[in-house]
């Protein structure tokens, strides 16, 4: 078999391959850096509050230097005219947990930094290759056009990661937030101070949720309804379960119904709801197992159980013949 053809076509390929490498390896590296990261800001995230705020924002302001100086500029360049369209990314970011001003502008001018990159990665590809004079034919030029398309969506597709994952986090608070809830409730509480209570004794287990509580209570002391502030937490969360409870808070509130006695059987409810959700996420694992099964377990197993027969085989044959 003539295999002179694969030979050539090393010297192609080496330098795409080298390139991947090389990526990959930072990428590993940055993954391993943020993980490290996240320990060490949860750890001080205790110890933020009694540091004044005009250090913090001295802080921030040097931490977000890039986001300012790069980010900001680059997303209003790109920001839509409209009103609604801008107003429909905010609603993202928000749900999102990003609520500062700006965030508006970095996450647009993260999606043009994103597409540009990509694009000079793949320039960069064609130069290490050695395939310079090929830029400008179609299918590089469709290349380029394809890395400037996918890291324009990618902030998006990240933004829809974060967004699932905080969502998922409220489902799985939000019972026992709302355990915490009836608790002081029918301990007397007013539903504004359980609220507030709720918030700040959930803060280390479920911080995010904790966040939106709190913002509650800031709203209500600021003059804001109840109504409203229930209806702004459904609409930030875009839970189901929150959009229940907001929905519940309220009728009881305008019907003069007890809250106690409401809230009790809303808890009921979450708990049942929760625990069908774990029996529907165990009757999912088997199918879920079935192709790292097939893939990695079967193969092994085989390899063991068949490689020394198919050994002793291949020796007799050997001997035979």
């Amino acid at each position: 078999m003539d295999t002179n053809w694969l030979i050539s076509l090393g010297p192609v390929f080496a330098p795409w391959v080298t390139f991947a490498a090389v990526v990959m390896a930072l990428y590993g590296i940055y993954l391993m850096r943020s993980s490290r990261k996240v320990d060490v800001y949860r750890r001080l995230r205790g110890i933020s509050n009694s540091i004044p705020s005009s250090e913090i924002k001295a802080k921030s302001r040097q931490e977000d230097g890039f986001q300012v100086r790069w980010l900001q500029p680059a997303g209003e360049l790109i920001l839509p005219p409209d009103e609604w369209r801008r107003s429909a990314i905010t609603s993202r970011l928000i749900m999102a947990g990003y609520r500062s001003p700006g965030a508006v502008y970095v996450f647009l001018g993260a999606k043009l930094f994103a597409s540009l990159l990509l694009t000079i990665l793949v320039f960069v590809g064609y130069v290490v290759s050695g395939n310079l004079y090929q830029i400008l034919t179609v299918p590089a030029l469709a290349l380029i056009a394809i890395g400037a398309i996918v890291g324009f969506f990618l902030p998006d597709l990240e933004l829809s990661q974060i967004t699932k994952r905080r969502q998922r986090d409220f489902e799985d608070g939000f019972p026992d937030a709302l355990d915490m809830l009836v608790v002081c409730v029918e301990a007397g509480l007013g539903l504004d101070a359980a609220i507030d209570r709720v918030a700040r004794e959930i803060h280390l287990s479920h911080p995010e949720l904790a966040i939106e509580l709190g913002l509650i209570s800031l709203e209500t002391r600021a003059g804001k309804s109840r109504k409203d502030a229930l209806q702004g937490l459904a609409d930030r969360t875009n839970v189901d379960q929150v959009q229940s409870l907001a929905t519940l808070l309220i009728q009881a509130e305008r019907f003069g119904t007890s809250v106690a006695s409401a809230l009790r059987d809303y808890s009921l409810e979450m708990r049942t709801e929760r625990l069908q959700r774990a029996k529907e996420k165990a009757a999912k694992l088997p199918v879920k197992l079935i192709f790292p099964v097939v893939l990695f377990i079967f193969p092994a197993l085989f390899l063991v159980i068949m490689g020394p027969a198919v050994i002793q085989i291949v020796a007799a044959l050997g001997d035979v013949f």
